[in-house]
């Protein structure tokens, strides 16, 4: 087995890793539809999907850019991951119950990059970070962090105040429907049929 072999995991042989050298670029793509391109006479592009670019550093003529595939992901991880969580692909993220920070409108894109590669998914998260994980998010690391706290505490009182309106106008159709129903069983009654007088 080569040294530099990908199924060689270990390296065996080598004196390093030899994908360490390697510039890969993992990126979002939308390839050309050749075939619909020359029918059509314009230019046709399929969805976007990701792409790896990989090429010795300083020769341009070692460039190989192709879709990804199961053995890029597996052979140049730490980059495949870094993508996902840049691009927001991390699978799971949806099921973190809490205020998601794309809804939070205190953060710009960047910044929301920057949340999810620290793993930061939700606004509880921040609020409830500890003095070492806000120390990792820089000098506005505390800012953000209280203005967490009081975004959710302002969302909980509108939440509260917005469920208590609608339970006091469940209360109010409930008391009309039960006036209703004990004003038809006071109200006296009246024959409505009446029989003909026999002879």
């Amino acid at each position: 087995m080569l040294a530099s072999d990908v199924n060689n995991q270990e390296f065996t042989g080598a004196i390093a890793d030899p994908d360490s050298v390697l510039h890969v670029e993992f990126y979002m793509h939308e390839p050309v539809r050749k075939y619909e391109s020359e029918k059509s006479g314009k230019e046709i592009r399929g969805p976007k999907i990701p792409y790896v670019r990989i090429m010795r550093p300083g020769d341009k003529y070692s460039i190989h850019e192709t879709p990804v595939r199961d053995d890029h992901k597996r052979r140049f991880a730490k980059r495949w991951l870094y993508f996902q969580m840049k691009e927001g692909m991390i699978e799971g993220q949806a099921d973190i119950p809490g205020w998601k920070l794309e809804e939070w409108p205190e953060l710009n894109e960047e910044q929301l990059h920057e949340m999810r590669y620290m793993r930061f998914n939700t606004v509880e998260q921040i609020a409830g970070a500890s003095d070492a994980q806000i120390q990792r998010l820089g000098i506005g690391g505390i800012g953000l962090r209280e203005k967490a706290k009081l975004a959710l505490k302002a969302r909980s009182r509108s939440e509260y105040e917005t469920e208590m309106k609608a339970k006091d106008k469940e209360l109010d159709d409930m008391k009309g429907r039960l006036a209703k129903l004990e004003a038809m069983l006071t109200a006296p009654k009246q024959d409505t049929l009446t029989l003909p007088k026999g002879k």
